[in-house]
């Protein structure tokens, strides 16, 4: 379990740096060859057309989970018609997905969206293949889950990582050359669909006899996996409504300032969850196997380890990024009029708030346990943005961030309630890591707030030099009040009993 679990975070790693890579190369490079108004264009645009990932309705996730658990199993038939049922589906789904791409053309998109800088017929044919992109991804997400059935999800995980940085490539390559919008949604689907033919390849070679096509479908299947399916997709329209919905809002309201502002802080916190998510998405796997071979015991164990692990991780990398934001800002964009103190602190909570609800919801994601989830993390999401608008109006951006931050922690307290249902209420979860964290997150907040404010009055050296003894400190803290000196003591004599017999 233990070399399953360190190749997928190796993936995973490689990943959290492509993401990294990516928010530091296109953000600079798009505010230098176009300036704050394109740039907030583009965000808007692509934002809006990523909503078609939710023509994915969850199918992807819940046919990798399934797929696995009846490989292990050794139902050989359920699979063959679970497969070729859900390949089925997806794909007239994408059928209906081209036509809605299509529509562009006949929609004023440029007055839908309050876009000014770019003339309406830029819009729509960067529109038309930024939602081609948007559907080749849904194809090959489902591909690259597949992997997981022959239990190599590192490597389906590898060919994200490389579709996602040819992307990256081609989009960093024609922005230097300041390249119209239409000509980088072309280059990146291109890119993106290249790779894609790539990564089905492979994967046919690994699944050996395994099928991979449509053999077996019937609509039966397809038609039964629709609700099951369907829940997973409203759990990955909280993506939507927590990140584009309020780019949308924002744009509206607030003019592409705010929006500017609010992606610039969203992404350079984005950092600190990646890292974290790292972790959790490198045990999905294992809980699965888990729960696959009813092996409660485990899976109990991968929540308590994982638990002190991403929980001690939280203070470090969010903290962190808000004691480093101003130097990030001033060196990385060349803006430092982008760091506000009120605003990064907020954002401090609400990226520790989402890492805890993340860790949580992973257990009840992984094992197709996800009906009540995806009621919370759908519903709570609908109602934040019903909320925000008119504390928008009322106290600007800080009015959203204040209810983003009272939905995380509400969802996080209701999944919770779910995992203690999933372990049937075992009296070893508690809310005492929570609430520890919680404590350690209000305590530290205004001192690193504090420190930051006073060292920003004298020089960013002094920013620089604050930020590393603080952060030194905040490692020492959670090394010791989450119990990851127990979780490094017990890796260090599983290593040493793996190694001994060789």
């Amino acid at each position: 379990m233990i070399y399953r679990i360190l190749k997928m975070f190796g993936a995973l790693s490689a990943n959290t740096v492509l993401m990294l890579v990516t928010q530091l190369l296109l953000p600079p490079a798009f505010l230098h060859y176009y300036g704050v108004k394109m740039y907030g264009e583009w965000i808007v645009l692509s934002g809006t057309l990523s909503y078609l990932s939710t023509l994915n309705f969850g199918i992807t996730t819940y046919a990798s989970n399934q797929l696995t658990m009846l490989h292990k199993r050794e139902e050989t038939d359920e699979f063959r018609k679970l497969q070729g049922s859900t390949l089925a589906l997806l794909v007239c789904i994408l059928l209906i997905g081209l036509g809605v791409v299509s529509s562009v053309f006949f929609l004023p998109l440029g007055k839908l969206l309050h876009l000014t800088v770019m003339s309406p017929a830029d819009v729509k044919i960067t529109a038309f293949f930024l939602g081609l992109q948007m559907l080749v991804n849904i194809l090959a997400g489902y591909y690259s889950n597949l992997f997981m059935v022959v239990q190599q999800a590192h490597r389906g995980l590898s060919w994200a990582v490389a579709r996602a940085f040819a992307a990256t490539v081609v989009c960093f390559t024609l922005t230097t050359i300041r390249a119209d919008f239409r000509y980088l949604a072309l280059g990146q689907f291109i890119a993106v669909l290249v790779i894609t033919l790539l990564s089905i390849y492979d994967l046919k070679r690994r699944l050996g006899r395994l099928p991979l096509g449509l053999q077996g479908a019937n609509w039966t299947t397809a038609i039964g996996t629709l609700r099951p399916s369907g829940m997973f997709a409203m759990i990955f329209a909280q993506h939507m409504l927590v990140y584009q919905v309020p780019v949308n809002v924002l744009q509206w309201i607030l003019g592409p300032s705010a929006v500017v502002l609010f992606s610039t802080c969203r992404t350079i916190f984005s950092a600190a969850r990646q890292v974290l998510a790292s972790i959790t998405n490198a045990i999905s796997p294992e809980i699965t196997f888990s729960y696959a071979n009813r092996d409660m015991k485990k899976m109990l164990y991968i929540f308590h380890q994982s638990e002190k692990i991403v929980f001690g991780g939280i203070p470090i990398a969010n903290l962190g990024v808000f004691l480093f934001a101003p130097i990030v800002v001033r060196v990385w964009l060349h803006r430092p009029a982008l760091f506000d103190l009120h605003t990064y602190g907020l954002m401090a909570l609400i990226s520790a708030a989402i890492s805890m609800r993340d860790h949580k919801q992973f257990f009840q994601f992984s094992t197709n346990m996800h009906r009540r989830l995806s009621i919370i993390v759908f519903f709570g999401n609908l109602i934040m943005i019903a909320c925000s608008i008119p504390l928008i109006r009322l106290f600007g951006l800080y009015g959203f961030l204040c209810v983003w931050l009272v939905s995380e922690v509400t969802q996080m307290g209701l999944i919770y309630l779910e995992n203690r249902k999933l372990f049937d209420r075992d009296a070893s979860i508690t809310l005492i890591p929570v609430v520890k964290l919680v404590a350690f997150m209000v305590v530290c907040l205004p001192l690193c707030m504090g420190l930051v404010y006073f060292a920003a009055q004298r020089s960013i050296a002094a920013v620089g030099a604050a930020a590393v003894v603080a952060e030194m400190l905040l490692i020492a803290a959670s090394y010791f009040v989450f119990g990851l000196k127990d979780v490094w003591s017990e890796f260090q004599l599983k290593l040493r009993q793996r190694v001994r017999p060789a």
